[in-house]
């Protein structure tokens, strides 16, 4: 029989080296995913920014359809904000402070690095450029009309990480279209 008492001689505590190599580690996979959760949220502001502002078109349209005046959708370089204006204030011009906002969406500072540009993509080929990113001749409106024409124009979006995407409406086809800039090029999706 066996009488004595045994103590266990293991320690229960990591060394150095051990913390030192954990450590090592987790600093290695957050400087691998830091810039892809970036690129990845700049993304995904991009696209939804374009989502509102497609929003506000859609809007835009059933009200000019229904209603018996125009609307526009006014994009502001300044302010850095598109909004759906209901009607033209006193001084009858479109994005002005007079104005009748019924909403309006921030591009600018939303998160994602946005702002109104073209990125490294530049122009799509074949339509007019402009310095601020947005090509509507009407003070940057895309004027939404009852027979649901509106004018041409195009307004261009880019994210921090450069990445681009544009809606251009065409005032001879009802409807718009979407690009984003893929490999330096205008791809439409």
């Amino acid at each position: 029989m066996f009488t004595g008492t045994s103590k266990s001689a293991v320690a229960g505590g990591f060394t150095l080296l051990e913390v030192m190599v954990v450590v090592a580690i987790v600093v290695c996979l957050g400087a691998i995913a830091t810039p892809l959760a970036a690129n990845f949220y700049s993304g995904c502001a991009l696209k939804t920014a374009m989502g509102d502002i497609c929003l506000l078109v859609r809007e835009a349209r059933g009200l000019a359809l229904s209603s018996d005046g125009p609307h526009a959708v006014t994009f502001n370089p300044i302010t850095g904000r598109a909004s759906l204006a209901l009607s033209r204030g006193p001084d009858n011009q479109w994005n002005t402070a007079d104005d009748q906002v019924l909403s309006s969406v921030k591009i600018v500072g939303r998160g994602g690095g946005l702002r109104f540009g073209y990125g490294s993509c530049g122009p799509i080929p074949g339509l007019a450029p402009s310095d601020d990113g947005i090509t509507f001749q009407v003070n940057n409106s895309m004027v939404c009309n009852q027979d649901l024409s509106n004018n041409a124009g195009t307004v261009y979006l880019v994210a921090g990480n450069d990445t681009a995407m544009a809606l251009t409406a065409n005032s001879s086809a009802n409807g718009y279209r979407l690009r984003r800039c893929s490999n330096g090029s205008w791809v439409q999706f």
